[in-house]
C-alpha cells in the first residue's frame, strides 16, 4: 500500500518554520564561494602597480574617493594600474571591524591607511607602519604647518611595555580639510600610516605626499 503525503500551505509554513535556516546555511554558502571565487581568479595589479588606501569613515563614499583621487593618480603616479579604497564603517570598539582590520594588516592588505587614533597608535606601537620622519628629511613629504604630535608613538615589545623613543609612524589628518569637500571624510580624527609591508614604498610615499598637499 502507498502512502501519499499530500503537499498543502499548512505542511511547507511548517517546513520553513523549522528548516528556514538550511536554507539560509545555503545561501550564505553560496555566497561565499562565489565571492572566494569571485577574488581568486579575478586579475590583481601586482604590487609595485597598485596602491590600496584603507579608511575608517561612515561618511565617505567610493565614488567621491575615486573622483577625488583619481588627478593624483594620474598625475603623480601615472604608471600605477589602480589606486583603490576600502572604506571601514567603524572602529576598534565595534567589534567586526575591529577583526576585519586585524585581519587586513596580519595578511599584509593595503599601503595607506587612514585610522582612529585609537587604531593608529595600536598597531604601529606593533610595528605595521613605516617611520616617516626619514622621508620627511629627505624633503619626499611636505608637512610644513601641520601638528604632527599626534602621530608619534613608541613601538612595544609582546608585554605591551613601551620600548625605546617615540617615532613618527604617522600624519594626522587635523587641518587636512580638503578631504571633507573632495571625498565626503570627516577628517579630524584620523592619522595617516604606510604600511611596512606596503611593497611599493617609492610610488606610496610619492602619492602619500600628494594626499597630504590635496587635503590643505
Amino acid at each position: 500500500m502507498k502512502i501519499k503525503t499530500p503537499i498543502t500551505k499548512a505542511r511547507l509554513r511548517t517546513h520553513f518554520t523549522y528548516h528556514f535556516w538550511k536554507y539560509l546555511l545555503a545561501i550564505l554558502a553560496s555566497v561565499f564561494a562565489w565571492n572566494l571565487l569571485y577574488t581568486t581568479t579575478a586579475y590583481r595589479a601586482p604590487e609595485d602597480k597598485r596602491i590600496d588606501l584603507y579608511i575608517q569613515s561612515a561618511t565617505a563614499t567610493e565614488e567621491r574617493a575615486a573622483a577625488f583621487l583619481a588627478p593624483l593618480w594620474h598625475t603623480v603616479v601615472p604608471d600605477m594600474e589602480t589606486v583603490s579604497t576600502v572604506f571601514l564603517t567603524g572602529t576598534s570598539q565595534d567589534y567586526y571591524t575591529s577583526m576585519q582590520l586585524s585581519v587586513y594588516i596580519m595578511a599584509g592588505e593595503g599601503d595607506i591607511y587612514m585610522l582612529s587614533p585609537d587604531d593608529f597608535k595600536s598597531f604601529a606601537a606593533q610595528g605595521a607602519f613605516l617611520d616617516l620622519a626619514p622621508f620627511i628629511a629627505e624633503g619626499r613629504i611636505n608637512v610644513e604647518g601641520l601638528d604632527l604630535s599626534a602621530g608619534y608613538v613608541a613601538l612595544v615589545n609582546d608585554d605591551g611595555v613601551a620600548v625605546g623613543d617615540k617615532v613618527l609612524f604617522g600624519i594626522p589628518a587635523t587641518l587636512l580639510n580638503g578631504y571633507q569637500s573632495g571625498m565626503g571624510l570627516e577628517n579630524s580624527n584620523l592619522i595617516i600610516g604606510v604600511t611596512t609591508f606596503n611593497g611599493n614604498e617609492e610610488n606610496v610615499i610619492k602619492f602619500l605626499d600628494a594626499l597630504i598637499q590635496a587635503g590643505r
